[in-house]
């Protein structure tokens, strides 16, 4: 007997480079190994009490053991209507919100009902490992714009009105940036509306990091930019990073009703609906009461001294170069200069070798910037103690002048 897979689709996808990168650390810390991981794309702090309270108060009630609606409970539309109102400054019916698995839930969703064989679209280098392997599952082809270090991460128009086609079906914004942690300006993001402005394509703005913004950078939906904005933008977001709430997987989705209503098709068909318990749990979050207004601070400034550690830690290092932050958690270490033209132990020097040997001999977890489009570089994540960090750091520079000196 011989059996196969859809070879077509499993051919389209490969596994997540952050999540494997995470299991390889917390497997050899599970063998005793003493490893630094600074590969984690989620918080290290638990959720805020406040907001399990909330959950636990509902846990012997009926509601919380059962299927919900396929959109979501009526007590999270409203929460989610509400989080909109106040951070995207525009209002939203309930036919034009859902609630998801996750927020890659509604990526998922959200591709998937938009797009399909002979459809193109457009992303920016570096961008998270998940979009292009879910755009190639619905059968679309990702067009990639590489961005830049000196430019900020953000592309030129130039290079976004080369990317465009009439084949051009959906354009992915995510802002603040993982891996970079670039966050790009509003005229940017107007100038990029502005010209899609009366076209057939849509937009897809993740913006789960908008609430971990630093310095003076100042997060802004471009669902807030118009009618024409508005009318062709999915906004993607959640509980996760801003809440520490990754484990309870609630993503939410805002758009035209169109969208929605397809989104809501496919997910009655695949999930049926995120875990009830935990649209409790997101619902009380999104409302913000003030103790978990102070609960998110709270974790923000950890974040920001964590940032500016990670910079200062960075920039001694010769050779390695990173622009600061505006927003996430993530620092991305360019190497390029360190990594050029090297040879070791017979093979190129490249952030893949890096990563891998960083974690087998260095001991100390990262995620190669290949994964992302971002050739020799390395994403550091700060959702770690500054021990953590400290110590992380000690190690890749210690490898550094060890294996790669200057």
């Amino acid at each position: 007997m011989t059996l196969s897979l859809n070879v077509a689709r499993m051919s389209a996808v490969k596994p997540s480079a952050t999540l494997g990168m995470a299991a390889k650390a917390k497997a050899l810390s599970k063998q005793g190994v003493d490893v630094v991981n600074l590969s984690a794309g989620e918080p290290d702090f638990a959720t805020p009490h406040c907001i399990v309270d909330a959950a636990r108060r509902v846990l012997d009630k009926r509601s919380s053991h059962a299927y919900t609606a396929p959109r979501g409970t009526d007590d999270l539309l409203e929460a989610i209507g509400i989080k909109l109102t106040r951070e995207q400054h525009t209002t939203y019916e309930v036919n034009e919100l859902i609630a998801t698995v996750g927020t890659k839930g509604a990526l998922m969703l959200a591709i998937d009902a938009l797009c399909g064989p002979g459809d193109e679209v457009i992303l920016f280098a570096p961008y998270w490992v998940t979009y292009a392997d879910l755009v190639r599952l619905s059968g679309a082809t990702p067009v990639v714009i590489h961005t830049t270090r000196e430019n900020g991460y953000q592309p030129t128009m130039e290079d976004f009105e080369k990317a465009l086609t009439p084949r051009t079906k959906l354009v992915i914004l995510n802002s603040p940036n993982n891996p970079t942690g670039a966050g790009w300006p509003e005229a940017l993001l107007r100038s990029i509306m502005a010209r899609l402005e009366g076209t057939d394509t849509w937009v897809i703005s993740d913006e789960i990091y908008e609430k971990l913004t630093y310095g003076d950078f100042k997060h802004v939906s471009p669902v807030s930019f118009g009618d024409d904005a508005k009318g062709r933008t999915i906004y993607v977001g959640g509980v996760a990073k801003a809440y520490a709430m990754t484990g309870w997987r609630v993503g939410i989705a805002a758009g035209p009703k169109l969208a929605i209503d397809a989104m809501l098709t496919l997910q009655s068909q695949r999930t049926t609906c995120a875990t009830a318990i935990a649209q409790v749990a997101a619902a009380y979050a999104l409302r913000e009461t003030s103790d978990v207004v102070g609960a998110v601070d709270e974790m923000r400034s950890a974040y920001k001294r964590r940032r500016k550690l990670v910079l200062e830690r960075a920039r001694a290092i010769p050779g390695v170069h990173m622009n600061p932050p505006d927003g996430a958690f993530y620092a991305f270490l360019d190497l390029k200069e360190r990594l050029a033209g090297k040879m070791v132990d017979g093979v190129p020097a490249t952030d893949l070798w890096l990563a891998n040997a960083l974690l087998e001999q260095g001991r100390v977890a990262t995620v190669m910037g290949s994964a992302f489009e971002g050739d020799g570089c390395l994403r550091v994540s700060f959702a770690a103690s500054e021990n953590d960090i400290n110590r992380g750091f000690d190690r890749i520079t210690a490898f550094l002048n060890e294996r790669l000196p200057v």
